[in-house]
């Protein structure tokens, strides 16, 4: 069994199979994780497909808009008349309303087709399509991050939070959403799970994980959202 790439505990077991892949679970920190870990190349190909997201249009755009400026109260303290960045910003929604009250707004994809439908949308942000290794190089802080849904399709946790590291300036906000795998309504054989889909979902977290793991990062969660739904909706701030 791999070591625990959140506590680094070599206390780890299997725990389901799904679509032949196999995870296993930290005893420590509750982290869920594939076993082997694929790729992060054979993951990016769910994402970066020439069809996927296409320009015209883009799933669900409307509805994905009205969503973004119903977040936009929530956000207003961390992201007024600051540096704003969307991490995984897909159509460009998210740094769309948030331009709307922050300094700069920016939003970053992997999907180039997803930039491309942003920069033709939303004119006020700036889109770029880059990497995690590219965005290391990169010289640019923020104060605010948002990242919705995308540590769950990572192949590297730590790469991912090294970015986050790297791109957050001092005192900056993190706004993390997530699936819960500690939710009450989590089914207990979790392979029944409706978002235990391997390989679209790769790694699961909870509090107590993503308490640990933004810890060795030098961030303090300083929020928990409360969520129905098995989500995890958190705010961390950088230390």
């Amino acid at each position: 069994m791999a070591h625990c790439a959140v506590c680094t505990s070599a206390d780890t077991g299997f725990l389901a199979e799904k679509n032949g892949y196999s995870f296993s679970r930290c005893n420590v920190c509750d982290f869920i994780f594939l076993d082997p870990m694929p790729a992060q190349e054979e993951l990016n190909i769910q994402y970066t497909d020439k069809n996927k997201e296409a320009e015209p249009t883009y799933n669900k755009a409307g509805s994905r808009l009205r969503r973004a400026w119903v977040k936009l109260p929530r956000f207003f303290p961390y992201a007024w008349t600051k540096n704003t960045l969307d991490l995984g910003c897909g159509g460009g929604f998210i740094a769309h309303v948030l331009s709307m009250v922050a300094k700069t707004s920016t939003g970053i994809d992997i999907n180039a087709n997803a930039v491309a439908y942003a920069r033709s949308r939303f004119p006020r942000p700036v889109f770029l399509c880059k990497s995690f290794t590219e965005l290391l190089e990169s010289d640019k802080q923020y104060d605010f991050i948002y990242s919705s849904e995308v540590i769950e399709h990572v192949s590297n946790v730590n790469l991912f939070m090294s970015v986050l590291q790297h791109l957050a300036a001092p005192q900056a906000h993190i706004y993390i959403t997530t699936p819960d795998s500690g939710h009450p309504k989590v089914p207990r054989n979790i392979s029944q799970w409706d978002v235990f889909t391997p390989p679209i979902h790769v790694q699961f977290f909870s509090k107590k994980t993503a308490g640990i793991l933004f810890e060795r990062y030098g961030f303090r969660i300083v929020k928990f959202y409360k969520n129905k739904k098995p989500g995890l909706i958190f705010l961390a701030r950088k230390i």
